[in-house]
């Protein structure tokens, strides 16, 4: 955090708050807050910072980064937000993403994650097909998860097992082919109802937990 914005009229202890940091506090009008949100609810403080640093997935070992998610093609910033809140607090050990069909780093992503940025490990690769190749080789199965998958979720003898990579395309489009071809297997959450999908961070969050139910984790600590 480099620099905060506080809208005029905020309390003082809330300025105060930030003197312990490095980082210059500012009084602005709110429309100056609206105009570096691009729309985004900003709650009266915005806060300017650098992106981390992207992880090296060579780092990844196996036997200790049981988990692994892969985003394939999804593009909204929210949802992709989500995710990484979710990715987080499920104990992934990185988030692959492609350098071109994924957000950037934006008001609306950062966010969603609700903070989750600044702890999720998070890589953006060139190109994904060859990533989950180079995973594969490093020892991880790579599981699709697409609404035209052939296993399903919770049948246990359809999921290789840790270490996993788990790769998740988008609403709608699902994955694309060249990726569905780089999985080991491509699974399915089963629908009951009359819709036909869910929301991609919604499928995210049902996957991610119902593997880590399957190898439970010590949680971070603080």
């Amino acid at each position: 955090m480099r620099q905060v914005f506080l809208a005029k009229g905020a309390p003082a202890d809330l300025e105060r708050s930030f003197q312990s940091t490095r980082a210059t506090v500012e009084v602005v009008d709110t429309s100056v807050l609206d105009r570096l949100c691009g729309g985004v609810v900003h709650q009266g403080v915005v806060a300017l910072g650098v992106p981390p640093e992207p992880v090296d997935l060579r780092s990844l070992d196996p036997a200790r980064d049981r988990l692994v998610l892969a985003l394939d093609g999804v593009t909204d910033p929210r949802n992709v937000g989500a995710i990484v809140r979710t990715a987080e607090a499920a104990g992934v050990s990185a988030l692959v993403m492609p350098r071109d069909r994924a957000p950037g780093w934006s008001p609306a992503l950062v966010k969603a994650a609700a903070g989750a940025t600044e702890w999720l490990p998070i890589a953006r690769v060139t190109n994904l097909s060859r990533t989950l190749a180079d995973l594969s080789r490093a020892g991880y199965w790579i599981l699709g998860l697409d609404g035209s998958g052939e296993g399903d979720l919770f049948d246990p003898s359809a999921i290789p097992g840790p270490p996993c990579v788990l790769v998740a395309g988008a609403e709608g489009t699902g994955l694309r082919e060249l990726t569905r071809r780089g999985c080991h297997r491509v699974v399915r959450i089963p629908m009951t109802g009359r819709v036909e999908s869910l929301n991609a961070s919604v499928a995210v969050a049902v996957a991610l937990f119902e593997l880590r139910r399957r190898e439970p984790v010590v949680p971070a600590q603080p």
